[in-house]
């Protein structure tokens, strides 16, 4: 490595890598002497010609494990020289733009796949032949059907709910997937209603919560969403006459409601942390979220949770209805730029992550995230994650819509016009308009 780059790299990671327990030159020295060891797992032979490659990790809470996992591949590829770096917690990209800019070329980023179909559209190579794909049905597409992103983790979200609550209102088991109505959601509410929760439902209106989570599952009617979104930025979408699009907001009406809601009388404020309180103690039955709500959820209750699919209609068939949304929120790419040497080093890599089995033990056991792939033997522990992983199994998940869409604008700029809606001072068409002009200024 360049000493020119290398200082570069120290000052850059210096700043960025909050979340990693080393220095970018420590990391540096860990992964490429590791790669020189020799292994009998089927690495390339030792005559073959080196190759180095560079990931970025955007999970800066898996700083460690992804290090680990770096040395462990090149263990078994002993011609492949890793260089793995991770930046700030939260901060998806910026270790990936900061190597980029310094003039490094980044084999393999993590992204959140809103970026893939944005910003970096052009910057990663089809992966849509790799076997991997065998294995799950989450690859990420971009709007021409190529799949450009690896699904590195999955999360998901819909109605949340606490089982002992629930299963105390209708007198035994209880199966989420039998909630496939909105006439049957009503019911289920007024049974808890019955067994003594006042309110059975406790929906905290953030903006995130209403506009690029709940707002976008309309995206789902179509095979991709991408060929939704397509339509709205032609023009060519009328949302005031969709039947899904109505029908969401048909429920969120009822979610709520005065009568179901435990802030339906003031339904705008900060309640996120009540509303976990709420259903973790049993108060209350039911919220929006998604699975990392557990770590809220925990702090208050050993209780189990899990989701029930959020009806759309009265159709039991609709398969809106009998499904949760589940989908990857951080994608693997590969840069188009990098040679072709690197291109197959990297996807190596991938094929490691879904085939080996110290692979398939850093996705989950070790990085704690959902396995988007079916071959996995592993599963997480918490119960939301548990639940999301059984419908992955199971094919009983649509996309995760908010992949979809630009979620920093929908939260700044459609999500006022939702929760105005919510408090009855704008009407669902006036909604849907808002909608559409937002979506025509994006051509």
């Amino acid at each position: 490595m360049k000493k020119t780059f290398a200082l570069i790299l120290a000052v850059v990671l210096a700043i960025g890598m909050t979340a990693c327990g080393q220095s970018s030159s420590d990391t540096a020295n860990t992964t490429n002497s590791a790669a020189q060891s020799e292994s009998n797992s089927g690495g390339a032979g030792s005559n073959q010609e080196k190759v180095t490659i560079i990931i970025t990790n955007g999970k800066g809470e898996i700083a460690s494990q992804n290090e680990q996992a770096a040395k462990d591949f090149m263990a078994a590829n002993p011609n492949i020289i890793v260089e793995a770096y991770t930046g700030a917690v939260g901060d998806s990209v910026n270790i990936f733009d900061k190597l980029t800019a310094s003039g490094n070329t980044v084999t393999i980023a993590m992204m959140e796949p809103g970026a893939a179909l944005d910003k970096y559209k052009d910057w990663g190579i089809d992966l849509s032949k790799e076997k991997w794909n065998e294995e799950t049905k989450d690859g990420f597409k971009n709007p021409k059907g190529e799949i450009v992103g690896f699904p590195f983790s999955i999360e998901g979200f819909g109605l949340v709910y606490n089982k002992k609550v629930v299963e105390k209102a209708v007198g035994g088991s209880f199966d989420p997937f039998s909630i496939n109505t909105r006439d049957k959601l009503k019911q289920l509410l007024d049974k808890i209603q019955a067994s003594g929760a006042k309110y059975p439902v406790a929906y905290q209106t953030e903006h995130w919560s209403v506009s690029n989570h709940f707002s976008t599952q309309f995206l789902n009617q179509a095979d991709d969403p991408n060929t939704v979104v397509t339509q709205l930025k032609e023009g060519k979408f009328d949302l005031a006459g969709n039947a899904v699009w109505n029908g969401y907001y048909d429920t969120m009406d009822l979610l709520v409601s005065e009568k179901y809601n435990k802030y339906g009388e003031r339904p705008l404020g900060k309640y996120y942390d009540d509303a976990h309180l709420s259903v973790g103690k049993g108060e209350s039955a039911i919220l929006f979220n998604g699975n990392w709500a557990f770590d809220s959820l925990k702090a208050v209750a050993g209780d189990s949770f899990g989701f029930i699919p959020l009806p759309v209609d009265n159709n039991p068939d609709n398969p809106l209805n009998n499904k949760i949304v589940a989908g990857p929120t951080n994608i693997y790419m590969i840069n188009k730029d990098a040679t072709p040497a690197q291109q197959e080093a990297a996807k190596k890599y991938l094929n490691w992550l879904v085939y080996d089995e110290a692979g398939q033990d850093f996705l989950v056991n070790k990085a704690q995230v959902i396995s988007a792939f079916k071959n996995n033997p592993y599963r997480v522990t918490n119960p939301l994650g548990v639940a999301i992983a059984d419908a992955v199994e199971q094919g009983k998940t649509i996309p995760f819509s908010t992949n979809y869409a630009n979620a920093g604008d929908w939260g700044s700029i459609i999500a006022p016009d939702v929760q105005k809606y919510i408090v009855k001072k704008e009407s669902r068409a006036d909604l849907a308009k808002a909608i559409e002009t937002y979506y025509k200024n994006k051509k």
